[in-house]
């Protein structure tokens, strides 16, 4: 009967071990000094050689006549037995089909027994982490005391599934994912043993595929050496992988950037072939990724990069065609596929996600490249504007002190207003004015309107009145005789705050104390200043009546109708969460 190249193959003693020197080397240190454990776990992926590793512990524990570092001869009867898997003393169990509590009480009463022409008596138990809660349990007892010449070896995929209690008392040994290289030269071997003329890509491409499992590499080579008609060519491969093949995704990227139409026509011809799209967004960001990173290190990448000759050539070729901005922005793309992949998705939208996501890299880079120049330059315009606006903060702090005594007529900066402001409104203007349309807007040109006269109001307020001081940003102080009056730009929370007597009282006191205003209401009588309405835009001056209040809002300067969002930029609505009097404003909205 016809014996597979991995079970063929299979290691029979710890020298043809492959890409699992650790391990190996803790196990021939352990026999060299006679310090042998009674309970092993190995845990590792599939494929990397647990199990052909506790079968060559159990021959070199067993071994009639052991070589120099404890290798088994392979020779005596016990090995040949043990390899063959015909000894009494070494039972293997598979862990997912004996896995209840009736097959550990099976083992517990043979456990005792003494061995029947071996030095131990060997239980190997595979998947180990399938038995149940139950059995686990009955097996802890045995485990952590087991007779003299009883060797416990247990091997599993998931050690995460095996109850600490278990691991506690196994010498956990961890297995490894075989590397690329060492695949290569294992396939290598295997076929120049068998007489397969075997073509080097094609190697490569079956340990990529592979990952990190000797047994799925084996399995792959006897398929596509079926196929080739007994040579392993790239071509055999293709039929066999779909359309995952590296060669086949090298000429894909290159068409991509050059030729998209006959990219569509390859990706079509990729997945009709029944290829997973899942297998490919991985295979295609691999190779994003390889190329990214020769973009960015050069030559040094290949120390992390596991390629063949072929593959570093065409990776140094297609880099110089891409920057590393595209590449990483390939790989992104790549990324957010994978998971959409994952839960099935039509090959038509998925070869349609591909064209649009990768071949339109190009173009994206440079109108991302053309759409920083005007950035650049709002950015030169936002540092000469905030220049200027500090030259004239100098300039009205130092007529501030002047303005406030006299009030009421000033003249703004010459190059940002070119009018004077009427001398019924104050000396500053609303605090929120956004600038024109032409004018970047400046976050911190409008931190410095709230300085100056305005924390000289506030500072009036007491700490626990700050609701009533933020009010105040969304309206002005205006002279009406030798009075005075409020103008709001909108209705809202802020104009029902300053109708409520007890805020009035408080506000009153306060202008009157920063700005010498006479009250605004008797002694006698409750003090409600008149509430004034003042439209958002005013266009032309001239139509105002007498008794209208002017607006500080200059040609260049219209207010911004969205105070909100302005507020929550310069900290503003922290000051509505402190405040304690908010029961107030209900009240007189009811």
């Amino acid at each position: 009967m016809y014996v597979s190249l991995y079970r063929r193959y299979r290691p029979q003693n710890f020298s043809d071990v492959v890409g699992q020197s650790a391990a190996v080397a803790v196990l021939q240190q352990s026999l060299n000094e006679n310090r042998i454990g009674h309970a092993y776990l190995f845990s590792g992926p599939r494929g990397c050689g647990k199990t052909s590793v506790a079968r060559i512990l159990a021959k070199a524990l067993n071994c009639l006549s052991p070589k120099e570092n404890s290798e088994p001869c392979c020779e005596c009867a016990n090995c040949v037995s043990i390899a063959a898997g015909e000894h009494l003393d070494v039972i293997e169990i598979d862990g997912a089909s004996n896995r209840g509590i009736n097959e550990i009480r099976d083992l517990k009463s043979r456990v005792n027994l003494k061995p029947l022409n071996a030095v131990y008596k060997i239980y190997i138990i595979d998947e180990v982490h399938m038995l149940t809660e139950q059995a686990f349990n009955a097996l802890l007892k045995t485990l952590e005391e087991p007779p003299s010449n009883v060797v416990f070896m247990l091997a599993t995929t998931e050690p995460n599934k095996v109850p600490v209690t278990i691991r506690s008392r196994c010498q956990h040994i961890p297995f490894h994912r075989i590397s690329m290289s060492d695949l290569v030269k294992r396939i290598s071997y295997i076929c120049e043993k068998e007489g397969i003329e075997a073509e080097g890509e094609a190697v490569w491409e079956i340990a990529r595929q592979a990952d990190g499992a000797l047994r799925d590499a084996l399995s792959i080579t006897e398929q596509a050496v079926a196929i080739g008609g007994g040579s392993l060519t790239v071509e055999s491969l293709k039929g066999l992988l779909g359309g995952s093949s590296r060669t086949e995704l090298e000429l894909l990227v290159t068409e991509l950037r050059t030729e998209p139409e006959t990219a569509a026509k390859r990706l079509h011809e990729i997945f009709s072939r029944g290829v997973s799209v899942e297998t490919f967004a991985e295979a295609l960001f691999n190779l994003y990724r390889d190329l990214w990173m020769f973009s960015l290190w050069g030559e040094n990448s290949f120390n992390a990069i596991e390629a063949s000759e072929a593959e570093h050539t065409y990776v140094r070729s297609e880099a110089a065609n891409w920057t590393s901005a595209q590449l990483k922005a390939a790989c992104m793309f790549c990324n957010k596929l994978m998971p959409r992949a994952k839960y099935g998705m039509k090959t038509e939208i998925f070869s349609g996600l591909i064209l649009l996501g990768l071949g339109g890299i190009s173009e994206n880079e440079e109108r991302i490249t053309q759409n920083e120049k005007p950035v650049r330059e709002n950015e030169e315009r936002r540092t000469t504007k905030e220049e200027q606006i500090k030259k004239n903060e100098e300039v009205r702090t130092g007529n501030e002190e002047t303005q406030i005594a006299n009030t009421i007529e000033i003249k703004t900066e010459t190059n940002v207003r070119q009018q004077t402001v009427n001398d019924d409104v104050l000396p500053y203007p609303m605090p929120f004015a956004k600038p024109s349309e032409d004018e970047a807007y400046d976050a911190s040109a409008l931190c410095e309107k709230l300085g100056g006269i305005f924390s000289k109001l506030a500072e009036a307020f007491s700490e626990d009145k700050l609701l009533l001081c933020a009010a105040l940003l969304d309206a002005e102080i205006v002279k009406n005789g030798d009075s005075w009056k409020l103008v709001f730009v909108r209705n809202g929370r802020n104009e029902n705050i300053l109708k409520n007597a007890e805020k009035q009282a408080m506000l009153d006191k306060a202008v009157c104390s920063v700005f010498g205003f006479a009250p605004a209401h008797n002694n006698d009588e409750p003090p409600v200043p008149e509430i004034a309405k003042k439209p958002v835009f005013v266009s032309d001056a001239a139509d105002r009546t007498a008794s209208e209040p002017v607006a500080a809002v200059s040609e260049n300067v219209r207010a911004d109708t969205s105070i909100d969002r302005m507020l929550k930029l310069v900290g503003a609505e922290v000051l509505y969460v402190e405040e304690e009097n908010v029961s107030d404003v209900s009240e007189s909205d009811s």
